[in-house]
């Protein structure tokens, strides 16, 4: 009989280990707590108001005209395309014919106390690999440009202490002009994280290491960008009409291989029966497997492992009884060693802002695909705004389409919420929005011209990696190697992102080459 996995946590993260598990000819359920799978890859119908008096018309003459919908991705948009391993697993997957490019040579902006320019091309993280070109030198000033290009004479070890943050290693080995114009705006909108907390290693592992190896940050980024002058926003692919088509395409496939996905199931303890494990649910099911992969975040892990070790020591502390030589019992010792290796790393909540308007004025596309905003820029409260139908043809083709009477219609999509500030109001934040939107692209956008607006919310899903995170993820897999049928995934041991997600189940494959079993 073929061994049985269990995954809690259908994210993106949880439907490749189930894939994966499956095609390694296991039996395979997965559980996840909310309705539908696919974590931070959703996609949202935003509504016109039934009430707008220029609701579309269906020159039918009835009198009676449709209220306009559109499909728009309510989290992630898109994936880096640097690796290539997204782009595989897409085109596997048979949806190569969805991949869509954003559009070529509009580039993106920073905002900043310098005001708002094109992001320098050939840069990570913000940190560009030649600090005196011209696009490098219109945000930091001369001065600031002069000082960065002094890094590739420092040593390798100026600023790069273990667990250093963002900003030490940034300030130190190239300024502070370029942390606060080019690197806080990045680590803000991309990590939802500050520098001032956010590790270095963690952030970027590539670039960690490359400062390792090349002696140099700008070195690093020059050999990881080759010739490349291309600004972040624009080396990558997203899918149409929306990436929510990469989730569900996966469960679609892993249910049709016999896979089972039970939704709106909350596993609230897990209890490792060796060799095998048993999870209880919230309406008090259990199901049994031979192998357990908690696809979910790391305080969720934690939880759901220290909870069992409760359970079965009859002390809530965790603490585990004393085999026969007076030890801890190998197996709820090896659990606990695991639970207590978990980084716990502090959520940051995000608030989104769908804006579709009627705007002439930004058919120029005046910022580009959109916009990062550097923390304490006067007058704006977003911390990046992205122009969908600017980035991407069928966005703009399908807002035409669900606008037909609008003149221009656009979609503009802006991200609140840093470490450390109350997100907005609810209640006024649609103004608020159009406010910086109007700030940020240059251009005045009176509520005249909203056709349609929709707020959503992200409590979880960005995780801030303190100083730390690096050793304490190395020690975590360390002790993982003590119980190989347990599994931790996520992108807080993956990294940020789509592509570091991909990458990391890759990786976990004992198998690439693995085929579907008859």
């Amino acid at each position: 009989m073929s061994e049985r996995t269990l995954v809690v946590g259908g994210g993106l993260a949880g439907l490749l280990a189930a894939r994966r598990h499956q095609r390694a000819g296991h039996r395979v359920v997965l559980l996840e707590a909310a309705d539908p799978v696919g974590g931070a890859i959703a996609d949202v119908l935003v509504t016109q108001d039934p009430e707008d008096s220029r609701s579309t018309s269906t020159g039918t003459g009835t009198g009676t005209d449709p209220v306009a919908q559109l499909v728009l991705n309510a989290g992630a948009e898109a994936y880096a395309t640097g690796s290539g391993a997204v782009d595989a697993l897409v085109a596997e997957l048979g949806l190569a014919d969805q991949v869509v490019s954003p559009r070529e040579g509009l580039g993106s902006r920073v905002v900043s106390a310098a005001g708002a320019h094109r992001a320098p091309g050939g840069s990570l993280l913000g940190i560009p690999g030649r600090p005196l070109a011209a696009d490098v030198r219109a945000v930091l000033g001369l001065r600031g440009a002069l000082r960065a290009s002094l890094e590739r004479v420092l040593p390798a070890s100026v600023g790069a202490r273990p667990g250093a943050t963002v900003a030490e290693v940034v300030r130190t080995r190239l300024g502070a002009a370029v942390l606060e114009r080019l690197v806080a705006p990045v680590v803000g909108g991309v990590h939802s994280a500050d520098p001032a907390t956010l590790e270095f290693a963690a952030a970027s592992p590539q670039l960690s290491a490359g400062l390792a190896e090349h002696g140099s940050l700008v070195a690093s980024v020059r050999q990881l960008r080759g010739r490349s002058t291309g600004t972040a926003g624009t080396r990558v692919h997203t899918l149409a009409p929306s990436l929510a088509a990469l989730p569900a395409t996966l469960q679609e496939q892993f249910l049709a291989a016999g896979g089972i996905v039970r939704t709106s199931v909350e596993a609230t303890v897990v209890h490792h029966d060796a060799p095998g494990w048993r999870v209880s649910t919230a309406s008090g099911e259990t199901l049994e497997a031979d192998h357990l992969v908690l696809a979910c975040p790391p305080d969720t892990a934690h939880d759901l492992l220290t909870a069992g070790l409760g359970e079965q020591s009859g002390d809530p502390t965790g603490q585990q009884p004393e085999g026969p030589t007076g030890q801890p019992r190998d197996t709820t010792g090896t659990v606990a060693r695991i639970a207590s290796a978990i980084p716990q790393t502090p959520s940051a909540p995000v608030r989104l802002v769908v804006l579709v308007l009627d705007a002439p004025a930004l058919d120029s596309f005046p910022s580009g695909t959109g916009a990062l905003v550097a923390p304490g820029t006067a007058g704006v409260r977003a911390k990046a705004l992205t122009h969908a139908s600017a980035k991407w043809a069928h966005v703009q083709h399908a807002a035409r389409e669900a606008f037909p009477s609008a003149e221009s219609p656009h979609v503009v999509r802006l991200s609140f919420g840093r470490p450390g500030e109350e997100l907005p109001d609810p209640a006024g934040i649609v103004g608020l929005a159009l406010t910086d939107a109007s700030r940020i692209l240059g251009v005045a956008l009176p509520r005249e011209q909203l056709l349609a607006a929709r707020v959503i919310d992200w409590d979880r899903a960005m995780r801030q990696p303190r100083p730390g995170h690096r050793a304490a993820l190395d020690a975590l897999t360390a002790v993982l190697r003590e119980e190989p049928s347990l599994q931790l995934v996520g992108s807080w041991r993956a990294g940020t992102g789509i592509d570091a997600i991909v990458r990391a189940d890759a990786a976990s494959a004992p198998d690439p080459d693995a085929t579907p079993p008859d």
